[in-house]
């Protein structure tokens, strides 16, 4: 694949388009995605994955939508492709403007295939061509804004064909992974309110040594950080929005008060959620790109 072009670490787009002749993609060990939504098309030909455990053979005219948290590995395959990654908060923030199909439930430790029709996917490409453009020149001072412009389209036009178009089931018959998935369903709807493995677990009507031997298992975590991690990946979708105070965003997610949900932040990420707004806020990200 070509080297990947990349965007103050938010947004990267590769592909191997010009290797039609021979459109190897050597295989890759696996590796943790905890940071992006992950939007691979297949052009042409037969690319293997293996995701979370889960093998996933993509065919032409294939699309895979990879969520946060995720353990991806490519096996060695041929075939053209062209691939977007967008960072966490970024994507999430786009899809909430744009507007997610009611087929997409889970937001992370997931994956979604679709099979699209061939003009589908050629609508797709030319709006990736158009990221990839803007990626290749020079930073002008609205480079990030029309970036977003040309992601937003690509966004767009991928809902409209995820709602028109069937997703390919991926149901295992283990046990644990149907105890993990029926988990991650549960806490895309309680994940607000609810923190503790003992709710789910009592939700659920399982053991909580169950769902901590499911994440382990397809996570690589504990029930606990699992948990933990799907609410600070809510909540920076949010903290970089930045229309909401701190104080705002802690009564959101139903902290007793703005000093516990500082401490919880800190504790999982490392650092505050003042620093992550000085950081990554989308009204510091305009001011930098209108300097």
């Amino acid at each position: 694949m070509d080297n990947p072009l990349n965007f103050q670490e938010n947004y990267y787009c590769f592909d191997n388009l010009q290797m039609g002749f021979d459109p190897k993609i050597n295989g890759c060990q696996q590796q943790g995605n905890e940071d992006y939504h992950i939007v691979i098309a297949v052009q042409q030909g037969n690319m293997g994955l293996i995701i979370n455990g889960q093998e996933v053979r993509l065919k032409s005219n294939d699309f895979l939508l990879i969520m946060p948290f995720t353990k991806v590995e490519v096996l060695t395959s041929r075939c053209t492709t062209f691939c977007c990654v967008i960072r966490n908060y970024i994507a999430l923030d786009m899809y909430n403007k744009i507007g997610c199909p009611d087929n997409i439930v889970e937001n992370c430790y997931t994956f979604h295939h679709y099979h699209f029709h061939p003009q589908q996917i050629e609508m797709m490409l030319q709006d990736y061509l158009r990221i990839k453009d803007i990626m290749q020149r020079q930073a002008p001072s609205l480079h990030e804004e029309m970036l977003k412009a040309g992601t937003g389209i690509f966004m767009s036009h991928m809902f409209s064909f995820l709602a028109v178009n069937s997703r390919i089931e991926y149901k295992s018959p283990l046990f644990h992974r149907q105890v993990f998935d029926k988990f991650l369903r549960a806490l895309s709807q309680h994940y607000k309110e609810e923190r503790k493995v003992d709710f789910y677990a009592k939700l659920l009507d399982l053991p909580s040594k169950q769902i901590t031997t499911a994440t382990h298992k397809y996570a690589g975590k504990t029930a606990s950080r699992v948990i933990n991690e799907y609410v600070i990946f809510k909540i920076k979708a949010v903290l970089y929005n930045n229309q909401l105070s701190v104080k705002t965003v802690s009564e959101m997610f139903n902290f007793p008060n703005q000093s516990f949900f500082g401490r919880y932040f800190k504790r999982v990420t490392g650092y505050s959620p003042a620093k992550f707004l000085n950081m990554h806020s989308k009204k510091l990200s305009k001011q930098k790109s209108e300097e």
